[in-house]
């Protein structure tokens, strides 16, 4: 890819994050299956039978800089999105995303007296980043934006504390609640952990002075000529290219990974053999859930989800780092390696073979909190709530407050609106329908404001057993 492509990625990033593999405003609904993967401690009206892949299908994105309305600005302005002020001045300095994936392969739950079992299997990727605006600004400066105040300067660039962490992998699980008296039922969830993949990309440091070419006649030069301008290859020719870098990079992947080459040692590229992909890692979770009425119409909640490591196999593991420092000039023989090359080039950070690197064995799951509170209405046909969530994400924990109104008259039919101001900029609300078998759902729909969040959840679920009968005639 280009150097314009890769930017337009990376903003494209920025933009869609993910905050939590669950959809909040399904908390609520008891006629739902999605609830029970909330919190363990919590029983639908009736079982269940998820049906494998259209089961369910959850997808969110949050950022701390751009929104939706950025991202429509990117798709029309092209390649001139790097000439958006409005844009780059959306940027922070360390701009994060977190981005989530989970997909039901197949689950169940079904009632047995005061308890209610689940087993359930499925795949999940969990993507965060970090990604610093000194790497557009130097883009921007590379491609002739502000021509008139950088130009025959040298200007300097801090691009360092920026990262990739990804995880990809299957999970099955089995769960049981129990009622334990009628106002208090408690949950767990066992689940055991197949890797599949994972990548970790840390940029500590890349501190760049960057000689910019002289524009000749820039005095005499339009505006529009001066928006227009760009540096030729030979303009580069002679200018000043210092650099300070450390960085490194691991892979974790059966049948792949990065590639080196025999007498250099330097990464020349990734390999994957399909037939021979598979499990690279086993780890271990747990949830725990519980819930507790302290009035015949009040009800608190509280669940800790994702306890748990997951262990890579070091044989299917490998390392690369990169420290190193240079002052250049450039020339024709350098040019695309220092600037006509993609600004993310393996060659431009120079990442060699690193056998002794500090090889981290085992990552964190990313563990999430809940707690929530819930007043029932209309003999408990209608409920007002509020669920508090706080999910520890790589680069930075992600919290927020979700306020619901949940209509519940029947295991066929539940409904739910809810409001979550923090993540969003309190620019979107979340809706929630189950339909029969058919449930869909989003904590964040769009109305036309500049939200920095967006989520959706699909599944088809079937009743599976008999009705939950009241405590008293157990």
């Amino acid at each position: 890819m280009n150097k314009k492509f890769l930017v337009a990625a990376s903003i494209f990033a920025t933009a869609i994050t993910v905050q939590a593999q669950y959809l909040r405003t399904s908390y609520f609904m008891e006629g739902a299956s999605t609830r029970v993967q909330m919190n363990p401690g919590l029983q639908p009206t009736r079982g269940y039978l998820n049906l494998p892949l259209i089961g369910g299908f959850n997808v969110t994105a949050n950022t701390n800089s751009l929104g939706i309305n950025d991202i429509i600005d990117i798709t029309k302005d092209g390649n001139d999105f790097l000439n958006n002020n409005t844009l780059y001045n959306s940027l922070q300095q360390d701009n994060r995303f977190n981005l989530n994936l989970n997909t039901n392969l197949l689950s169940f739950g079904w009632i047995k007296g005061k308890n209610f079992w689940s087993v359930n299997a499925g795949l999940r990727m969990d993507i965060g980043a970090q990604i610093n605006k000194d790497m557009f600004t130097m883009m921007r400066n590379m491609n002739g934006f502000d021509i008139e105040s950088v130009a025959g300067q040298k200007q300097s660039y801090k691009m360092g504390n920026q990262s990739i962490n990804m995880n990809a992998y299957a999970e099955v699980g089995l769960g049981l609640s129990r009622r334990i008296t009628e106002k208090l039922t408690v949950g767990a969830r066992a689940k055991m952990l197949l890797g599949l993949a994972r990548t970790e990309v840390n940029i500590e440091q890349f501190d760049l002075d960057l000689d910019i070419p002289n524009v000749p006649n820039i005095e005499n030069m339009t505006p529009q000529e001066l928006m227009d301008y760009e540096f030729s290859e030979s303009d580069w020719y002679g200018k000043g290219y210092s650099y300070n870098a450390k960085a490194n990079v691991v892979t974790t992947l059966k049948g792949g990974g990065m590639t080196f080459d025999e007498n250099t040692n330097m990464i020349n590229g990734f390999d994957l053999d399909a037939s021979s992909f598979g499990i690279a890692g086993a780890g271990f979770g747990i949830d725990l859930g519980a819930s507790y009425s302290i009035f015949n119409n009040l009800t608190v909640s509280a669940a800790v989800l994702d306890l748990g490591v997951m262990k890579w196999n070091k044989n299917n593991t490998t390392m690369a780092t990169a420290k190193a420092n240079d002052n250049v000039e450039i020339d024709a023989d350098n040019y695309e390696q220092y600037i006509g090359g993609d600004f993310l080039s393996l060659d431009r950070f120079a990442f060699e073979k690193d056998e002794n690197a500090d090889y981290k064995s085992s990552t964190k799951l990313s563990t999430t909190i809940l707690l929530a509170a819930e007043y029932g209405l209309l003999n408990n046909k209608l409920s007002v709530g509020a669920v508090y969530s706080s999910r520890f994400v790589q680069p930075k924990t992600q919290t927020e407050l979700t306020f619901l109104a949940t209509l519940r008259p029947s295991n066929a039919f539940n409904a739910a609106i809810s409001y979550s101001p923090i993540l969003s900029g309190g620019k979107s609300f979340g809706l929630a329908l189950k339909l029969g078998p058919i449930f869909a759902g989003t904590d964040y729909m769009y109305f036309g404001g500049n939200s920095k969040t967006i989520n959706g959840f699909i599944g088809l679920s079937l009743p599976l057993g008999g009705k939950r009968k009241p405590f008293a005639e157990l």
